[in-house]
């Protein structure tokens, strides 16, 4: 019996302030992680998202939530209706500690199945029936978006700590402070690049530096004393910054990840 993979890719983000899909992690957008992990442990994988969400390009079939307004119980909905497997593991894009080895331990109970770690039942860590499509549509139009609704219709079977094997870890990422502590574990030595044009490139007489990861304000310390980018600690107006030249940043408070590069430009060429 065929088993499938759901990610389930959120909304906007607004705590991380910036695309969970796309964050480093492993060398990798976060996105790409997860979709690996689950193509081990899985027949198929599927990706739900938002249709106007971008997100990098991953070997999983894409399924536009219709409903991304409604949270994840309507891309659980999605993602079960077009499954052609019996049964699939759900999860958002934040999960870092996935592993096949736990994927594959829960897919392989015959019935709906959900750990409960701390007296929290981990709704996106949990294996869900194909029937639960029709379930889910009709709590949904009664109102009730919780997937423990879902779990709880389908007579779920809870899973205590000590049912769950080693390396199971529901923690996600949700906040820049998470998601860099989490990086920081794994790679001590992370570096982004600060690249400088134009009259940043002059001012500092150098084209580029790498500095530790870090929020943007964090990077763009290290360009003081010679040039201090956030007076006041807001980004001033001389100059625009992009992440990998092409998505303009303000917000001192967005993570910066491993390997990313941020571009200070003048605002006159960046528009």
């Amino acid at each position: 019996m065929s088993r499938a993979g759901i990610v389930l890719c959120g909304g906007r983000s607004s705590r991380m302030g910036r695309s969970k899909a796309w964050l480093p992690w492993r060398g990798v957008p976060l996105l790409r992680f997860v979709v690996g992990v689950l193509t081990e442990a899985a027949d198929e994988v599927l990706v739900v998202a938002a249709p106007d969400l971008d997100i990098p390009s991953v070997p999983a079939r894409r399924i536009d939530d219709r409903q991304p307004g409604l949270g994840p119980l309507a891309g659980i909905r999605e993602g079960l209706c077009e499954m052609k497997s019996a049964s699939a593991y759900i999860t958002g894009t934040d999960a870092p500690w996935l592993s096949a080895d736990v994927v594959q331990h829960l897919l392989a109970y015959d019935e709906p199945v959900a750990p409960v770690t701390d007296g929290v039942v981990q709704t996106l860590a949990a294996v869900y029936p194909k029937r639960g499509a029709e379930i889910a549509a009709d709590l949904l139009a009664r109102g009730r978006r919780r997937p423990l609704d879902l779990l709880e219709a389908l007579d779920y079977r809870r899973l205590d700590p000590f049912e769950l094997p080693d390396g199971f870890a529901p923690e996600t990422l949700n906040t820049p402070a998470e998601y860099l502590r989490a990086v920081r574990h794994n790679e001590p030595s992370a570096t982004a690049t600060l690249e400088f044009l134009g009259r940043a490139r002059l001012i500092l007489g150098e084209r580029q530096r790498e500095v530790p990861i870090g929020t943007l304000g964090e990077l763009l310390r290290h360009t003081e004393p010679k040039l201090d980018l956030l007076p006041n600690g807001v980004l001033t107006r001389e100059f625009r910054v992009t992440l990998d030249g092409h998505d303009f940043v303000q917000d001192p408070a967005t993570p910066i990840g491993p390997g990313e590069r941020v571009v200070v430009i003048d605002a006159s060429v960046g528009g």
